[in-house]
């Protein structure tokens, strides 16, 4: 592999696997999965990229073995960045796993970046944590793309729809949120409930879906999700308004204009997002204040144009080249 750029990814699938998946070819930079027992010894080039999530590479999320890794190959390579898809889990209740791991996880993230000559995340509060590890280090701060498509134009005719999109875990949380409130909600709102994506897998949820009406499409392709996408009104997530910047699913709404229903404990400004200009906040708000969904939806797609795909790919090319220099 001599003079070759590789990206380095998590073993499995997911977001962070899509997302160095869009990036790695006109990076030229093709992905490989990392684990202890990966033979690296023949690895050297020009730009190693290390999509890093702590949870990918182990699943509490300390994946120790890693920084020696990294340490040890970072000498094969002329430069070496680190895309920070998150940090560490907040340090949480005293009886779940994360509030013992969070000091470990810290470290992780901070010794990693300290081995780093640039470096890309997703979250104006991860930059600034960061930037608190190690100064001066070329970087940007970028949201998360749409890895199901960015239509050239948002001006499609709506339908009264409330998508529910993603992984089954991302979209139990939407119909759990507050005891099942969507169905009630979407009736109100004259919305008809459409799911995208694998079936629930918990049984119970799968029936009450069919009770309720909603239209399950199942899993589709990506030119398939952007068509639906691009005929809703609305979308629904269940994500904490201050991480929601790394949301595949966020995005993907934002970028066809769907106006997102954002379901949070909080609904705070962060990341250039404001409820009710970028977000309906919950579904009570969707059928108290009658809100401009159309309008939501567009300035939306506004707060998604500067991170589109070719921004980060861009940002991504011209710090590896700022640090070959």
């Amino acid at each position: 592999m001599q003079g070759s750029s590789i990206s380095l990814i998590p073993p499995g699938s997911g977001g962070v696997k899509d997302y160095a998946s869009v990036v790695g070819g006109p990076l030229g930079a093709p992905l490989m999965e990392l684990t202890p027992g990966t033979d690296s010894s023949s690895w050297s080039g020009d730009l190693m990229l290390l999509h890093f999530s702590g949870y990918g590479f182990q699943k509490r999320g300390v994946p120790l073995w890693l920084i020696r890794r990294i340490a040890s190959l970072r000498r094969q390579f002329r430069s070496f960045g680190v895309v920070f898809h998150e940090l560490f889990a907040p340090s949480g209740p005293p009886w779940g796993s994360a509030f013992w791991l969070h000091g470990v996880q810290k470290r992780i993230a901070g010794e990693l970046v300290s081995l780093t000559d640039f470096w890309l995340t997703n979250r104006e509060e991860s930059a600034r944590w960061l930037l608190g590890q190690r100064n001066g280090t070329p970087h940007r701060v970028l949201p998360v793309f749409s890895n199901v498509g960015e239509p050239a134009s948002i001006e499609t005719p709506r339908l009264p729809r409330l998508v529910v999109f993603g992984s089954s875990g991302v979209r139990a949380n939407v119909y759990q949120w507050a005891d099942g409130d969507i169905f009630r909600r979407a009736r109100q709102a004259g919305l008809e409930i459409h799911d995208i994506g694998a079936p629930p897998q918990d049984a119970a949820l799968r029936q009450r879906l069919e009770q309720e009406g909603v239209v399950s499409h199942g899993m589709l392709s990506v030119e398939e999700v952007s068509a639906e996408l691009s005929a809703a009104a609305c979308g629904a997530l269940a994500y904490p308004t201050d991480y929601v910047s790394k949301s595949g699913v966020f995005a993907a709404y934002c970028a066809h204009g769907v106006c997102p229903v954002l379901l949070a404990k909080d609904y705070g400004v962060h990341d250039g997002l404001s409820p009710h200009v970028h977000y309906v906040p919950g579904f009570e708000a969707l059928t108290a204040s009658n809100p401009d969904t159309r309008g939501i939806g567009q300035e939306a797609r506004k707060w998604y144009e500067p991170h589109r795909v070719d921004a980060h790919i861009g940002a991504l090319q011209a710090m590896a080249a700022e640090v070959r220099k």
